[in-house]
């Protein structure tokens, strides 16, 4: 009981600091602001929205946000439909599901990734701490609890055991509201549960066990989240569109560089939980991939048109990984080590594991490092030029390495 009064304090508390956190104030010097009304879910990844107007960036670029907090991106996706919002903020599951069912839903702006394994992912399968399942293929026969059929949980739960060689339908998968998951696991009604964070935290204090991440097995940082509109009210309203997805990147930029504040915005039983990859460039090679899956496993009939579900004007890109020891040093794509890559956008997330040195990449238009005394991840959006990078040890500047830009 104690468990599920706790689980729904804490969603309550996050769909509170949503409903209330505020609108876009006036920027100095402005005297009229453009109402957009936004669609949003009641998770913590969507902070960096919040923290955005708190700053200024949506004033700066003169618009007020009116946030509605619904339950999910499919609902989100209708009530768009419906005349009732003009953005929403969704997964892209459900993105595209409505752009083959007639919906012409256009993503405006990236939004937030998975991470890289099951030590920083913060949406996972979880069993009790004295379960047998112990690996993905112990989960074959089992019930695992998702929020919805045929959504992001079931897409990804499917795909990740079938890339691990486990038959994709042999667990039972079942529909429960995220708050009763923990009770549920508890009686023995499921074995096990697929849920974002507060949930993993929660589950993880008392005494449950990660048994995959299934993001991080299709890719590191696979791309979940994101901002869209529907095409007709683009079409209608382009420079608001980009005016939103300026502030928007300016939010996302922010909110990586200063995860502080975003937990400062959370409930106090909420502070530690493990916070996503926000980053303005999406991977659509990924998405492509994301959009095959939801095919495969019987989601969609269709795959969608995906350069008018993600427009070139949402930044392209990839995200590295590079990390820094007192004795290793790499820069790593996908968990492969990279000395070459094409010219664009790119996302950087360097963890910082020495207390004596840092991370450095300098390079054409870019030079960057990380804290020499301070640990910790560190995230930069750069655009690599054609020419020559080096990424090295600040203090120790003879351990190098050389990225090839082409």
């Amino acid at each position: 009981m104690r468990r599920r009064f706790f689980a729904t304090a804490i969603l309550s508390a996050l769909v509170s600091v949503l409903l209330f956190g505020g609108s876009a104030a006036s920027a100095p010097g402005r005297t009229k602001l453009t109402t957009i009304n936004l669609d949003t879910l009641p998770i913590a990844n969507g902070f960096p929205l919040d923290l955005g107007i708190q700053k200024g960036f949506f004033a700066n670029h003169g618009i007020e946000i009116k946030k509605k907090t619904l339950q999910s991106g499919n609902e989100i996706v209708l009530a768009l439909a419906n005349g009732d919002g003009d953005i929403g903020y969704i997964g892209y599951v459900p993105a595209i599901i409505g752009r083959t069912q007639g919906i012409k839903f256009t993503v405006v702006a990236a939004s937030d990734d998975e991470g890289t394994s099951v030590d920083d992912n913060w949406q996972n399968i979880l069993v009790k701490g004295s379960s047998s399942i112990r690996t993905a293929q112990d989960l074959a026969g089992r019930t695992i609890a998702v929020n919805a059929l045929k959504g992001v949980g079931e897409v990804m739960i499917k795909a990740a055991l079938k890339k691990l060689g486990v038959d994709p339908n042999a667990p039972k998968l079942v529909s429960l509201p995220f708050p009763s998951m923990v009770s549920a696991l508890r009686n023995g009604q499921i074995d096990a549960f697929w849920a974002p964070e507060p949930f993993v935290t929660q589950g993880l204090a008392d005494g449950d066990r990660i048994v995959m991440a299934p993001g991080p097995v299709l890719g590191k940082y696979w791309p979940i989240g994101c901002y869209g509109a529907l095409e007709n009210w683009i079409a209608k309203n382009p420079e608001l569109a980009k005016s939103f997805r300026d502030a928007m990147n300016e939010s996302l930029t922010y909110a990586q560089a200063h995860p502080d504040e975003i937990r400062a915005l959370l409930p106090s039983a909420t502070k530690n939980i493990r916070l996503p990859i926000w980053s303005s460039v999406v991977d659509r090679d990924k998405l492509v991939q994301l959009a095959k899956y939801t095919k495969e496993f019987g989601v969609i009939d269709s795959l969608p048109n995906m350069t008018k579900l993600v427009p070139s004007s949402v930044l392209g890109g990839k995200i590295l990984q590079g990390t820094i020891g007192n004795a290793f040093l790499t820069l790593r794509l996908d968990g492969k080590l990279v000395t070459q890559l094409p010219h664009g956008k790119y996302t950087i997330v360097v963890t910082d594991n020495s207390k004596t040195t840092g991370f450095r990449l300098a390079g054409p238009g870019v030079t960057k490092q990380t804290s020499v005394k301070g640990t910790g991840r560190s995230t930069w959006t750069v655009t690599l030029k054609k020419g020559k990078y080096v990424y090295s040890s600040v203090t120790q500047p003879k351990r190098k390495r050389v990225l090839k830009i082409t």
